[in-house]
């Protein structure tokens, strides 16, 4: 398990949309953010405590004063109780004492589920109607996203650079996105490759192979293992973590 450390980006800094292997937490202390992924723009101040799950993917846009953050690693060890979304989305809280959530990241994360209980539940910007039918239809329909757009009288560059601003990502990578969160909910079901790969909108195992490999930096069958068994099975991916300790002292 790894300590809470801390993070400090500068006023009106950008992050690109990177992917985290590891499940973790993340508390702000100061400043200012959005952070932007398929689950839509999210507002981040003082107090805001957001949990991502494993291989979560986003960005993040700094306000003027910048924002520093407290991050801690989970584990059923370190952290008990406390539980990833089963859909593999980020879910975010606003803590009643900052200062007390702090001691918790710093000095008790086995209460972090307690602190959790106290916190008010936090939901993501609101957006124009458009854009949440435009990604429904984007996960159910596989014609061209221009035309999928049009439909909704938008033209492909304003859904391009709309969706771009309120979720850090293409409309392409979008739906790449929701098709990747779904193979890894079906990783863990006893179903075969091929089977996983059709039912999460892939082309074929290959694509899914393909996919997989750049998003978790392993194979299918390791990813299946880790998802089965986190705690007992650690495959070292080779993707951009920059809220590692290591990485983000670096960055």
């Amino acid at each position: 398990m790894t300590a809470a450390y801390r993070t400090r980006h500068e006023r009106n800094a950008t992050l690109a949309t990177h992917r985290h292997r590891e499940p973790y937490a993340a508390l702000v202390l100061d400043g200012d953010y959005t952070e932007a992924s398929l689950d839509g723009p999210l507002p981040c101040a003082p107090g805001t405590l957001v949990l991502h799950p494993a291989f979560h993917a986003h960005g993040d846009r700094f306000g003027r004063s910048g924002a520093s953050a407290i991050n801690l690693e989970l584990s059923p060890a370190a952290t008990p109780g406390v539980t990833a979304d089963p859909a593999f989305a980020a879910r975010a809280w606003r803590v009643h004492d900052l200062n007390e959530a702090r001691e918790v990241f710093e000095r008790a994360p086995r209460r972090l589920a307690e602190l959790l209980t106290c916190a008010q539940p936090l939901q993501a910007a609101a957006l124009p109607d458009w854009q949440g039918e435009l990604l429904r239809r984007m996960d159910q329909d596989e014609r061209e996203i221009a035309e999928l757009a049009r439909e909704l009288g938008v033209s492909a560059e304003h859904a391009s650079r709309a969706l771009g601003r309120s979720f850090g990502m293409s409309p392409r990578a979008l739906r790449r996105e929701a098709r990747w969160r779904r193979a890894l909910r079906l990783l863990a079901a006893p179903m075969a490759l091929a089977d996983v790969a059709a039912a999460a909108g892939f082309a074929d195992q290959s694509h899914l192979h393909k996919v997989v490999v750049a998003h978790a930096g392993c194979t299918p069958l390791q990813l299946r293992r880790q998802v089965l068994a986190p705690a007992e099975c650690r495959v070292e991916a080779k993707i951009k973590c920059v809220q590692d300790p290591h990485a983000a002292r670096a960055a």
